[in-house]
């Protein structure tokens, strides 16, 4: 069980991305607020994705959710088992156009950096 700071959060925030696209983020921003964090993630989209957006909109929304979905299924679980905490939320959207996620992770404790 290791301590919840920016790096390691940054280190498994990537970690997470490379899982599930194959890629990690370009760069983040993590804050931590009393029992909070918040990631702002600049991320690259699968070039799949963007073939079919113009034909095929809600199609890639969908599939945009179920991979956000995905995503916060994963991080909460590995962010619960490794640093030993419990999460009560965890948010996520995800910009299509401007390729930036942001995460909100709340904790049933404060957390410490």
């Amino acid at each position: 069980m290791g301590q919840v700071t920016k790096k390691s959060i940054a280190t498994l925030y990537n970690q997470v991305s490379k899982e599930i696209f194959g890629i990690g983020v370009h760069d983040q921003k993590i804050d931590m607020i009393d029992n909070k964090i918040l990631i702002i993630a600049r991320t690259k989209r699968l070039p799949a994705l963007d073939a079919l957006s113009d034909e095929h909109s809600e199609l890639v929304s969908s599939l945009d959710a179920a991979l956000s979905s995905t995503y916060k299924r994963l991080l909460k679980e590995k962010l619960e088992i490794l640093f030993d905490v419990t999460i009560t939320s965890l948010f996520r959207d995800y910009d299509a156009e401007k390729g930036i996620a942001c995460t909100v992770i709340c904790f049933d404790n404060e957390i410490a950096e």
